[in-house]
């Protein structure tokens, strides 16, 4: 059954409708397919591996560094000074694991200098009310594009033939399920974008439905939009967050 999974073909959806099949694990004999079902569960058994060789072989008390994961995307945590001797002691150990580091993705990051991306979110030094500064999180921007894609391919012309309710219904639940999880930190102005957008889009894919172009703002107005078609908004969500979220 894994061999199944990991032999499975990669498909994605071009844009013209169609589909489009790739096979490049099964025939480089290496990896796993892009979004395969067993990706997660063989990361985590390999990463296992190198958390044990990590803290078992005194890396971490040596380095006073932890190692902080969730499947094969991972941040050392250590003290100033020692980020290359993590980095190579890393690199070392993942080789003799056989695995090979995404170079484009690893990087030395100093706090509170800079700031780094983890889980699609960016933690470092933010600052707050005054200009006081504080450790915090918020959604990265390659989060913020990669949702605005994802909105904009969702009302296109491709989706003409479908209704107006149909169209929110897929909406919906992308945005509600990404205000579920993009919930820390200073997302307000975040979800006000957002919010701004989805509708800039759906009203000119309204009108584009209609044969027609513009913007729509005219013929579609917010009442429409959010009372007659269902369509959520975002700022609620902030609104509702709860102290420990913020």
């Amino acid at each position: 059954m894994i061999r199944q999974w990991l032999d499975a073909p990669a498909v994605e959806r071009a844009d013209d409708g169609g589909e489009i099949r790739t096979t490049v694990a099964r025939d480089t004999n290496r990896g796993t397919p892009q979004g395969g079902v067993i990706s997660p569960l063989l990361s985590n058994l390999y990463f296992r591996r190198f958390m044990l060789a990590w803290y078992q072989g005194g890396h971490a008390r040596r380095l006073q560094a932890e190692v902080v994961n969730y499947a094969d995307d991972f941040v050392i945590l250590c003290q100033p000074g020692k980020g290359e001797e993590a980095m190579a002691t890393m690199r070392r150990l993942m080789s003799k694991l056989g695995l090979t580091v995404n170079e484009k993705k690893t990087r030395l990051v100093k706090l509170p200098e800079e700031r780094f991306d983890f889980l699609g979110y960016t933690v470092g030094w933010f600052y707050g009310f005054r200009g006081r500064p504080y450790w915090g999180t918020a959604p990265s921007m390659k989060s913020i594009k990669r949702l605005r894609k994802r909105i904009h391919d969702e009302t296109t012309r491709r989706w003409s033939a479908t209704r107006p309710k149909e169209r929110v219904e897929e909406l919906n639940p992308i945005l509600r399920g990404w205000a579920n999880y993009f919930s820390q930190g200073p997302v307000k102005e975040i979800y006000r974008s957002i919010d701004d957008y989805t509708a800039r889009r759906l009203r000119i894919w309204l009108r584009k439905r209609s044969g027609k172009q513009g913007t729509g703002y005219r013929q579609y107005s917010d009442q429409y939009l959010y009372l007659k078609l269902g369509l959520i908004r975002l700022r609620p969500f902030e609104r509702n967050r709860s102290k420990a979220k913020a």
